[in-house]
């Protein structure tokens, strides 16, 4: 009878033992550490280079640099993922209009594809009397609708305020496009080009055509290898709009 007893009280004595170590473990623990929410689905857009109608071929190179400073800007925006320009330049350098060839309506739905791309934002710019105009269309690759369509006009010397314009409008009208289907186009954090670590790249306070072409040929040089003469280029640039931070990024990017 006495063993009995005993044997019941040691029972009883684990059972509490082993409650208090299970709450103890339990308050230890805390609560549960909530699962890290997946970034919003992101609709891409790639931004290719715009067609130069003007006659000065001086002016050509523009096309390069309007172009990646319109991909920093809407990096920027949350809801879109926009197409670095590399990755843009080796997909045409793949088909061959990597160096002036014209894009068409059936061409660009070919890069859109190859680009990962549902919209595409296509233009054109040309110059008079010292004056600058610009139009953009952001198309859907899918079915070749232009969902906006945006015009600009700047001055030679005041160019950095028609790519404002341009990055405005096109943004606006970005931001309202519809997502993707549910767990296509994630949108890596910090992702998109002229986003990271030191976030997107501030618009210099103002930016002279010259200056901008210039910024297109060292973009250019780079595109081709030619280091020693693109690190020559965007020190030109940075010489005369100190706080064009794109293009400061862009040589540091080229001398790591």
């Amino acid at each position: 009878m006495i063993g009995s007893v005993r044997a019941r009280g040691l029972v009883a004595a684990a059972g509490i033992a082993l409650a208090t170590a299970f709450g103890a473990g339990v308050a230890g623990a805390g609560p549960a550490a909530e699962a890290p929410h997946a970034a919003p689905a992101a609709t891409t857009i790639g931004v290719l280079y715009f067609d130069y109608a003007g006659k000065n071929a001086d002016l050509a190179p523009l096309s390069k640099g309007l172009a990646q400073m319109l991909i920093s800007d809407l990096a920027a925006i949350d809801t879109i993922r926009v197409v670095e320009r590399e990755r843009l330049q080796a997909v045409l350098d793949e088909q061959k209009l990597g160096h002036g060839g014209k894009i068409d309506s059936r061409t660009a739905a070919r890069i859109g594809k190859l680009l990962g791309a549902r919209y595409l934002v296509l233009g054109t710019y040309f110059d008079a009397l010292g004056a600058f105009r610009a139009d953009a269309r952001l198309v859907d690759v899918e079915t070749g609708q232009i969902v906006k369509s945006i015009g600009a006009n700047g001055k030679a010397e005041d160019f950095i305020s028609l790519e404002q314009t341009l990055a405005e409008g096109l943004g606006k009208a970005a931001a309202q496009l519809p997502p993707p289907p549910t767990g296509a186009g994630r949108k890596e954090r910090g992702g998109g080009h002229g986003a990271g670590e030191h976030g997107v790249a501030k618009p210099p306070r103002s930016l002279k055509a010259s200056t901008a072409v210039t910024y297109g040929k060292a973009l250019a040089a780079a595109d081709v290898g030619d280091r020693k003469q693109a690190t020559t280029l965007f020190k030109s640039v940075l010489a005369d709009q100190p706080d064009f931070e794109l293009a400061q990024r862009d040589l540091d990017k080229l001398i790591q």
